[in-house]
């Protein structure tokens, strides 16, 4: 609200001006969105030059007509396509078809960002500069003609020159699978569409091989070594994967899930299950005493205070929670809110918390798969909102997790007739593949 005297106040030549030169702005230029569509370019590429300096900015985050004529004019090739644009639009072949390009070597993406698909999803985008696509026409030895036109299903000429490049893809794999062998260890190679480098971690047996012993094999090897600058080692969710295979190990850990009141209420329905099996430890309704089960959380899990007015209250449950998470770590999707509810049922009952007290008795799944994930976003466990329901769903992303990013790489079994020996504790000896979450 604003004071009527001192809006009568104001010198109202001051706030013509003021208004003349807001409406005379937004007459000389656009938001973003538009204009990019004015110049057929994507809003990434006005960004870019925006913080380049080459291409005006101003209120409202609009961008000068002028300027934007004049960069479409003078900086043709230098916008950003998506694979789709380039395909299609540029080289005139099958979108499908584009996997060939990059696998051959051809191009790389200039710019990758996560878009955001729905509430609680995002893709990875990849972007590449118009020049570079243009210039794939001038590829000496290359027959468009003979891949345009092409019907759905039939083989691509592009596919042989994929095959035959000398990708830093394989030379990669070939040294995680030689890791793996030499070790009898899993290795996990993901490319990060993000950094366009290689990231490689690898499970530790009494803590080896080390990252030295590692980065020094690397640098040995005829084929990887020579893209050892583009190789990460230990990245941050290789550690996180290694904590989420220990946490399955039997007798590790135990899932928790709590449903409740309210935000800040008292527990209604509670469960455990063991990480290993899964198996249900704890599954059951709670009465919450005098604490009504707010209309909101109602909607959320569909428990009524008629559902658990004849149950036991959290002090008679306690001993039984006590029982199957001793000598545990507690997992629990959102920690904090678990951890929280818990401790206050336990504190109304006029009881000790103990060993539920303490942070490090537990562990946030939601954080540690975000970490792993490398995403800033609140993410969704999408369970049944009843507490065994979210916890079996908690436990397929520690399962998830422990899988590693990218591709596993295990052990190659002997063959048959080789001499077989006892493999390091630990190893299994299978190849999986996991694709990218």
């Amino acid at each position: 609200m604003y004071s009527t005297a001192a809006a009568l106040a104001l010198d109202v030549d001051l706030v013509r001006s003021v208004v003349a030169d807001r409406l005379a702005w937004e007459a000389a230029s656009l938001p973003r969105d538009a204009a990019a569509d004015r110049i057929g370019w994507h809003w990434s590429d006005l960004v870019r030059m925006g913080e380049e300096g080459r291409i005006t900015t101003g209120r409202g985050g609009r961008y000068l007509i002028t300027d934007l004529d004049t960069m479409a004019a003078e900086a043709d090739g230098e916008q950003y396509v998506t694979a789709q644009a380039a395909a299609t639009d540029v080289l005139e072949i099958r979108a499908s078809d584009w996997k060939y390009v990059e696998a051959a070597g051809w191009v790389r993406p200039a710019h990758v960002y996560e878009k955001e698909v729905g509430r609680y999803r995002t893709v990875t985008v990849s972007l590449y500069r118009l020049g570079d696509v243009r210039a794939l026409l001038e590829l000496p030895g290359v027959d468009w003609e003979a891949v345009r036109g092409l019907p759905r299903g039939k083989p691509s000429p592009l596919r042989e020159y994929a095959r035959l490049a000398p990708t830093r893809a394989a030379a990669v794999r070939g040294f995680a699978q030689g890791l793996a062998d030499r070790h009898g260890v899993t290795v996990w190679a993901w490319h990060s569409p993000y950094s366009d480098r290689w990231e490689l971690d690898w499970e530790r047996i009494e803590d080896l091989p080390t990252e030295a012993t590692v980065r020094r094999e690397l640098a040995d090897d005829p084929e990887a070594g020579a893209y050892a600058g583009e190789i990460e080692l230990c990245p941050a969710w290789g550690e996180i994967t290694r904590e989420a295979r220990d946490l399955l190990e039997p007798g590790r850990a135990v899932v928790l899930d709590t449903e409740t009141t309210d935000l800040s209420g008292y527990t209604v329905e509670i469960a455990v299950i063991d990480a290993a099996t899964g198996k249900k430890l704890v599954d059951t309704l709670v009465n919450p005493g005098d604490a009504e089960i707010s209309d909101g959380a109602r909607w959320v899990h569909g428990i009524t205070d008629e559902m658990v007015a004849d149950k036991r209250p959290f002090e008679k449950v306690l001993p039984r929670l006590r029982k199957v998470t001793k000598r545990r770590v507690v997992l629990a999707y959102n920690a904090e809110f678990d951890r929280s509810t818990v401790l206050r049922d336990i504190a109304r009952a006029g009881k000790r918390p103990m060993r539920l007290e303490p942070w490090d008795s537990w562990y946030c799944l939601m954080e540690a798969y975000a970490q792993w994930l490398g995403s800033r976003r609140w993410l969704r466990l999408g369970g049944s909102h009843r507490a065994a329901g979210d916890c079996e769903s908690a436990r397929q992303v520690l399962i998830e997790i422990s899988k590693g990013r990218g591709t596993a790489f295990t052990p190659t079994p002997p063959a048959p007739g080789d001499p077989v020996s006892d493999p390091p504790a630990g190893t299994v000896l299978a190849a999986t593949a996991v694709p990218h979450a």
